[in-house]
């Protein structure tokens, strides 16, 4: 197995980073659950007990920040990423090159804003683990802060990696003069049959 398999995947089968990135993914789609879970299971105590369970604004505002990280990656693995596209798009079918240039520089952009995002959340992580800090009421609910942290960088990391491997994919595309494929385009060779099939 060489690196290129590991990163880009063998045909269309899905690579190691890629099961990573989706894995993280999941695991933020799991923490939303949970989440949801917990803020259904205060509604009920509150109702029916009067007595709400400590600590589940603090849980649910630390969840936040590490869901939009364990998700990120896999945003922008699969296209999901809010971006204004109406111009790239139309100008990267008609001139492919340049177009892909442009993503290209967009994707390393995007990798050096997630590296400053990483170089600034490491000092914070070893502070909080030398110094043992945490979040919430002390004698009410209390939850050390270097768990999220390490989810910040870890993610931020993984984002960078996964920005980096998109703008490899879109360099070689320039390199070989790949065109953009159009919607129409995409559904014809969907429609066509592949050696062996029956048309």
């Amino acid at each position: 197995m060489t690196i290129k398999s590991l990163v880009f995947g063998q045909g269309t089968g899905n690579s190691l980073f890629g099961y990573l990135v989706d894995g993280l993914n999941a695991a933020g789609s799991l923490l939303i659950f949970a989440i949801m879970a917990l803020i259904c299971a205060d509604v009920l105590s509150r109702n029916l007990f009067n007595q709400p369970i400590d600590g589940v604004a603090e849980m649910v505002a630390a969840s936040i920040v590490m869901i939009v990280f364990l998700q990120l990656a896999s945003t922008l693995r699969h296209g999901r990423l809010a971006q204004a596209d109406i111009f790239i798009y139309g100008f990267t079918v008609s001139f492919p090159r340049i177009g892909r240039s442009l993503t290209t520089l967009y994707y390393l952009a995007g990798a050096a804003m997630l590296g400053v995002v990483y170089q600034g959340t490491v000092p914070v992580l070893m502070r909080a683990i030398d110094r043992n800090q945490f979040f919430g009421v002390e004698g009410v609910f209390t939850f050390p802060v270097w768990p999220i942290r390490t989810v910040v960088v870890v993610c931020a990391a993984v984002t960078v990696l996964q920005f980096l491997v998109l703008a490899v994919r879109e360099a070689l595309c320039v390199v070989r003069g790949t065109p953009i494929k159009t919607p129409v385009a995409a559904d014809a060779e969907a429609a066509t049959p592949r050696s062996g099939e029956p048309s």
